[in-house]
């Protein structure tokens, strides 16, 4: 039988370490979640009223333009910005392998219409 001089308390020392590590997290986790705070809501006709004032122009690679879904060309595009409040936000979608002119076209018109409200939507990647 093999006598043990000294046991080996490095692998122990680690786990225990990490254990630490996530009750500590979790402790701070379950101590935010109890603050008495009432997060205020958006009431239906308010988020009804934020949409409505919005539109979506999307772009995609092949250079065909959406306002809100709904295919369309150059020219009912720039009819459709004519006709809307200057007020109302845009936001601009567009396809990475876009055509950068036509982008460039998009951004010009809604400088000409007066739309100062631009916004664009990028993707995120995830890890």
């Amino acid at each position: 039988m093999k006598k043990i001089d000294s046991l080996n308390l490095v692998p122990f020392i680690d786990i225990m370490l990490v254990l630490l590590v996530i009750v500590l997290m979790s402790a701070s986790f379950s101590v935010s979640s109890q603050l008495p705070i009432q997060i205020p809501k958006v009431d239906e006709e308010t988020q009804n009223s934020i949409e409505s004032n919005r539109i979506h122009i999307a772009l995609n690679k092949d250079g065909k333009m959406y306002i809100n879904t709904q295919p369309v060309d150059k020219v009912a595009l720039y009819g459709y910005l004519r006709s809307i409040d200057q007020e109302t936000n845009v936001i601009i979608k567009a396809d990475k392998d876009a055509n950068v002119q036509q982008f460039v076209d998009i951004m010009a018109a809604l400088q000409y219409f007066g739309l100062t409200h631009v916004f664009t939507e990028v993707a995120q990647e995830n890890p």
